[in-house]
């Protein structure tokens, strides 16, 4: 019995080192969809009209959005793909793009403990800004994702939920999400879903991942301040 032990340690310390020095960068493609059965029900909660319109266009969008996560070296960078187009047709798909992360750049480094978001639609620039610190419940619930194991992580009272594996010890998610012993596979964040639907590990093409550049570097809180002087300009206190 002590052998057998011994021998099954051996072969999961084993397998973890591989990993660490084989599987060091990868590429995962997701796509999101809208919760519809959360969103109508947020429908039902609102009496603003023109929010209520603007619900509605979201529900009538069907298509999901496309979105990249990268890795190399203990580093990441999750992007949407899909780009907002200039045609007021089209609200309902550039509501999604949005709530999906827009056109926003997710950095990752777990080596330096840098987590950032580059953020340039609302305010008219671009602002560099620290990623909030994530604190998760982690429950012994498990699903078979794309053929791996996956455990349930929560957050927020359970408003966020993640889907993550070990078998792949990345720490990152879509949309700015991370601090999980493991890749996210798929993830539930205000009415978004997110879900893996390609992993390639070691791919043949380069991976480079680039700390963002070209921006005003802010704190979160510093940035939160600019967001409300922006909306007291606008729509006053």
């Amino acid at each position: 019995m002590k052998i057998l032990i011994f021998l099954l340690l051996y072969l999961f310390t084993t397998s973890s080192i591989i990993f660490s020095q084989n599987n060091n960068s990868g590429i995962i493609n997701y796509q999101s969809f809208i919760n519809k059965g959360k969103l109508k029900k947020n429908l039902s909660d609102k009496k603003n009209k023109k929010l209520n319109s603007l619900i509605k266009m979201s529900l009538d969008y069907n298509n999901p959005i496309n979105s990249q996560l990268k890795f190399l070296n203990g580093a990441g960078i999750f992007l949407v793909e899909d780009k907002m187009v200039q045609d007021e047709s089209n609200l309902g798909q550039n509501m999604a793009i949005l709530r999906a992360g827009g056109s926003n750049e997710y950095y990752y480094n777990d080596k330096t403990k840098t987590y950032l978001i580059k953020e340039c639609e609302a305010l008219g620039e671009c602002f560099i800004f620290d990623n909030t610190f994530l604190e998760w419940k982690l429950t012994q619930e498990t699903r078979i994702i794309n053929g791996y194991q996956t455990y349930k992580a929560t957050r927020s009272n359970g408003g966020v939920i993640a889907w993550y594996t070990p078998s792949i010890p990345i720490s990152f998610g879509p949309k700015g999400e991370y601090g999980l012993p493991g890749l996210i596979l798929e993830l539930e964040i205000n009415k978004i879903i997110f879900k893996a639907t390609k992993i390639v590990l070691n791919p043949k093409e380069d991976v480079e991942i680039e700390e963002p550049k070209e921006g005003t570097r802010l704190s979160k809180e510093e940035y939160k301040e600019a967001i409300n002087k922006a909306k007291k300009s606008i729509f006053g206190n």
